[in-house]
C-alpha cells in the first residue's frame, strides 16, 4: 500500500506514501513532476462472486471492496495532487500518450482520463477483468487484453471505440489479462497459458504466442513455445521486441525464445539454467548495449540478442517475478520477492559491459 522514492545512487529513502488503503499493484509511471500509482488487488466478495456465476459478462472484480482507481502524487514530495477512482479493480500500469492516461479495470472498463487532473474522457466496456496486462500506444491505436474473457482489444485512441477484437484459442480464463501486449511496425504481439492437459496424471499446459495486424487484427503467425508442467496463477511471459526481434518467455516451459517479428521464425530458444519449482520467464527481457538482461528466478542473466547464447550470470537471491531490469548509465534497478529493492552493477551481470562507453 506504499509508494517509495529512493536515491538511485546510495538507496537512500527521499520520501514513503500511501494514498489509499489498497493494494498497488502496478509499477509506478513517472511523467514530468509526477507519478501515477494504479490501485487494485485480487479480492472478490460475496456479491462479486454471485454476480459472476450469474452474469459473467457484466461481473467484476474490486468492487465494493476498496477504493481503487489512479493516484497522481507530486514526484518530489510524494503528497496527492488528485485521484481517478474506479469502481473494479485498477491493477495494471497505465499507459501514457499525448497527454493522457490510458487504464484498464477489473469490471471491464478501459478509460482515458487527462493526466494533468484525472478528469475522464472517454470509457468503454468490454467485459472480462484486467489482470496485470498494461495498455499500450500506438499511432492512433490502443490494445489492451482483458481476462477470464479472454480477448486483445484494439480501440481506437480519440472516442475509445472498438476496432477489432483478437483471440488466442485455448486461452486459460487469466491467461492473457496476466501479460501486455506489445506493438511495433504494425504488428501487435500476444501470449497466454492455453490449453490445460493431465499428462500422465499432472496437469499441463502450453504457451501460445500470436501477432495480429495492428490495423485489422488479421492473424500473422501463431507459435507454440511447448507444453509443461501447471504453474501458479496462469501467468505467461510478458514479450519485448527489439530491431525485428520478439522475445519471450514461458514459465511453463521455463525458456526464452526469439522470433521474427514478421514470420513467427524461432532463431534461438534459452532453456533457464535455475528455474524454481514456480517456472522461470515471467519477466520481458531488457535490451542495452547489445545485450539482453533477464531477472528470473533467483538470477540475472546476461544473453546474446543473436545467438542466445549466456555470457554470465549473477545471483541475488529470493524469487523475480514480472520484473524486467530498469537500466540506467551503468546501474541496473529491480524489486523482488524478498521485499527488496536491488541496485546492481551492469558489469557484475555481465563483466563484457563497458561502462565508460554508457
Amino acid at each position: 500500500m506504499f509508494a517509495y522514492a529512493v536515491n538511485a545512487q546510495t538507496g537512500k529513502l527521499i520520501w514513503r506514501s500511501s494514498p489509499v488503503a489498497n493494494t498497488l499493484m502496478g509499477n509506478p509511471l513517472v511523467v514530468g513532476k509526477k507519478v501515477y500509482l494504479s490501485a487494485g488487488s485480487v479480492s472478490f466478495n460475496f456479491a462479486n462472486v454471485m454476480e459472476y456465476s450469474k452474469h459473467p459478462k457484466q461481473a467484476g472484480r474490486g468492487k465494493d471492496i476498496s477504493y481503487n482507481g489512479i493516484f497522481c502524487l507530486d514526484r518530489k514530495d510524494g503528497k496527492l495532487l488528485w485521484s481517478f477512482k474506479t469502481q473494479g479493480d485498477a491493477m495494471p500500469t497505465p499507459a501514457y500518450a499525448d497527454h493522457s492516461l490510458f487504464i484498464s479495470t477489473g469490471d471491464g472498463n478501459i478509460y482515458r482520463i487527462h493526466s494533468t487532473d484525472g478528469k475522464a474522457i472517454w470509457k468503454t466496456h468490454v467485459g472480462g477483468i484486467a489482470n496485470m496486462s498494461s495498455p499500450v500506444v500506438w499511432k492512433n491505436h490502443v490494445y489492451v487484453s482483458m481476462s477470464v474473457i479472454p480477448g486483445l482489444y484494439a480501440l481506437n485512441i480519440n472516442n475509445g471505440k472498438v476496432l477489432w477484437k483478437g483471440e488466442i484459442p485455448g486461452a486459460v480464463n487469466t491467461g492473457m489479462g496476466d501479460v501486455s501486449p506489445v506493438v511495433d511496425n504494425g504488428i501487435v504481439v500476444m501470449d497466454t497459458v492455453a490449453n490445460p492437459k493431465m499428462v500422465d496424471g499432472k496437469p499441463t499446459m502450453e504457451t501460445l504466442v500470436r501477432a495480429f495486424n495492428a490495423n485489422t487484427g488479421q492473424v500473422l503467425w501463431t507459435n507454440n513455445m511447448g507444453r509443461g508442467p501447471k504453474i501458479p496463477a496462469f501467468k505467461g511471459g510478458v514479450p519485448m521486441i527489439h530491431d525485428g526481434m520478439v522475445y519471450v518467455g514461458s514459465p511453463v516451459t521455463s525458456t526464452y525464445e526469439a522470433m521474427n517479428l514478421h514470420t513467427g521464425k524461432v532463431a534461438w530458444t534459452w532453456h533457464v539454467p535455475n528455474p524454481g519449482p514456480a517456472g522461470a520467464g515471467r519477466g520481458a527481457p531488457t535490451y542495452y548495449e547489445n545485450m539482453l538482461y533477464i531477472s528470473t528466478g533467483p538470477d540475472i542473466y546476461a544473453i546474446q540478442p543473436k545467438t542466445g547464447q549466456m555470457v554470465h550470470e549473477y545471483h541475488v537471491g529470493g524469487r523475480f517475478g514480472i520484473v524486467n531490469p530498469t537500466i540506467v548509465g551503468g546501474t541496473m534497478y529491480l524489486g523482488n520477492s524478498w521485499d527488496w529493492i536491488n541496485a546492481v552493477p551492469v558489469k557484475d551481470v555481465n563483466p563484457q559491459f563497458n561502462a565508460n562507453k554508457a
